[in-house]
């Protein structure tokens, strides 16, 4: 599935960081608003709790009032008194009222309607009878029971805040599971939106970072295509652009390099059959210092040769860098083929050999293998001293089959270890550049690794020892994305 990216790398990331956030700003705006409702709950039951209490308190202040009123009214009969208890009874009535328009429970209700009618049943038989002795003591058991019906009222109200504080605790106990949930569910899908867009974001620095490393290691046969917001496009085109170009100059050099060899070969002939005659003595004879210049004259024409052979090579291995004639073949016989071609350069410096090769099998292209080996070993025995040893192993590790060859050499330094796959490339270390060589041996064995979806490394040890892995089966997934 293709996937849809912005115009641009900056836009990618504000869109990252806008989605990622959005679920946590939601999570703290969702735990404000539940907060804030439960404190306003709490709140409003709390203070309407309160005002019922207080309210039913002065009820009860208000029942004693009254009582004394009415009972001094009984006693005396004197007409103050009655407007002393009107008075205060309608007070007592319009607090009675304003409890009832209150948010009371039930039970609340029925004891505020019950003290209205008992106060009406009170007023009634003060209104209708005489002041005496009987009406007082009639009225103190009457307003007896109606302070206990107004206590009643204050106890229903000091529930009734228990209650509303109760009913606040599960509340908060509700939001605060709610909360908990909600972090719940937040965290893996914030976790999912990271690891998402941290894809998103690495995936075409990762592109990018590969086609550089291709071209840095020379393999310009696959376009650089990037998949990524308008920028990072634009980018890998870029780089295709530089891969193509490269392709054109290596493809140019490639062209100089045989017409150049080609050039040089028959001056070179002429140069070293002129220097035979001289040394022959067909022109006359030569006097030793006249001998010794025929003989300068046809060592340098003979290594110009091996220098123009060499150009040759390396100019082939890139024509044929696309090309893999690969099958199954049997490792060892490679290696025996190559050590039998070396043995007389071993046996006349006295190498010994040590060979350690398994019956191995891998998908390749023999002849190429059989030039990396060759190179190997060759510059083994070059840069071996007389009497050393020479070790070739040959094994499998897991889905490859790995190649080792080392000798007991001066070593290559670790500064110049990336520098020898480079072509034309000789070592400055005085004993190593003191021995002639064409400087692309390990660079075709580079490339012909490479070819192979191998890589080669270089060990420490006493001597050189190198090390190629190449895959032992068809790689089918790197031949696809080639």
């Amino acid at each position: 599935m293709r996937i849809s990216y912005p115009r641009s790398f900056l836009s990618l990331v504000l869109i990252g960081f806008t989605i990622v956030a959005a679920p946590l700003v939601f999570a703290l705006f969702a735990n404000a608003v539940a907060f804030e409702r439960l404190a306003a709950l709490s709140e409003q039951a709390v203070l309407a709790a309160v005002k019922v209490t207080q309210a039913s308190r002065a009820l009860s202040s208000q029942v004693a009032s009254l009582e004394r009123s009415a009972r001094q009214y009984a006693v005396a009969g004197e007409s103050q008194f009655l407007e002393a208890y009107r008075e205060g009874r309608a007070e007592f009535t319009a607090n009675l009222r304003a409890i009832e328009e209150m948010a009371l429970s039930e039970a609340q209700r029925a004891q505020a309607a019950d003290i209205a009618r008992h106060e009406e049943e009170i007023h009634g038989r003060i209104s209708s009878t005489a002041p005496s002795p009987e009406l007082s003591i009639r009225i103190a058991a009457d307003f007896a029971r109606l302070a206990s019906r107004s206590q009643a009222l204050v106890t229903l109200g000091d529930g009734a805040i228990d209650e509303s504080i109760e009913g606040l605790r599960a509340q908060a106990v509700k939001s605060r599971s709610n909360v908990f949930w909600l972090l719940v569910a937040l965290i893996p899908t914030a976790i999912v939106l990271i690891a998402s867009f941290t894809f998103l974001l690495a995936r075409p620095i990762g592109q990018v970072g590969a086609g550089i490393r291709r071209l840095g290691d020379g393999e310009f046969a696959r376009p650089i295509a990037i998949e990524g917001p308008g920028d990072m496009v634009r980018l890998g085109e870029q780089l295709d652009w530089l891969r193509r170009r490269l392709v054109t100059l290596e493809e140019q050099k490639t062209r100089f390099l045989q017409h150049i060899s080609h050039e040089l070969k028959t001056p070179l002939t002429a140069l070293r059959e002129g220097s035979d005659l001289l040394s022959s003595g067909v022109v006359g004879n030569l006097n030793a210092e006249q001998h010794e210049i025929a003989r300068i004259l046809r060592e340098n024409s003979i290594e110009l040769r091996k220098l123009i052979e060499g150009l040759l090579n390396y100019s082939a291995v890139h024509a044929q860098a696309s090309f893999l004639d690969a099958r199954i073949v049997p490792l060892r016989d490679i290696v025996k083929r190559v050590v039998n071609d070396r043995k007389l350069a071993m046996v006349a410096r006295g190498i010994r050999l040590d060979l350690n090769c398994e019956n191995v099998t891998a998908y390749c292209d023999e002849e190429k293998v059989r030039v990396m080996l060759d190179n190997l070993l060759s510059n083994a025995v070059k840069y071996s001293p007389e009497r050393g040893l020479v070790t070739v192993k040959v094994y499998k590790e897991r889905d490859d089959a790995v190649f080792e060859v080392a000798d007991e050499g001066p070593g290559i330094p670790l500064p110049e270890r990336e520098k020898v796959f480079e072509a034309f490339y000789r070592g400055t270390d005085a004993p190593i550049a003191a021995i002639k060589g064409s400087g692309l041996g390990l660079s075709i064995v580079k490339e012909y690794v490479q070819l192979h979806k191998g890589r080669i490394e270089m060990l420490d040890g006493p001597g050189a020892h190198f090390r190629v892995r190449i895959p032992r089966k068809r790689d089918l997934s790197r031949e696809e994305a080639a």
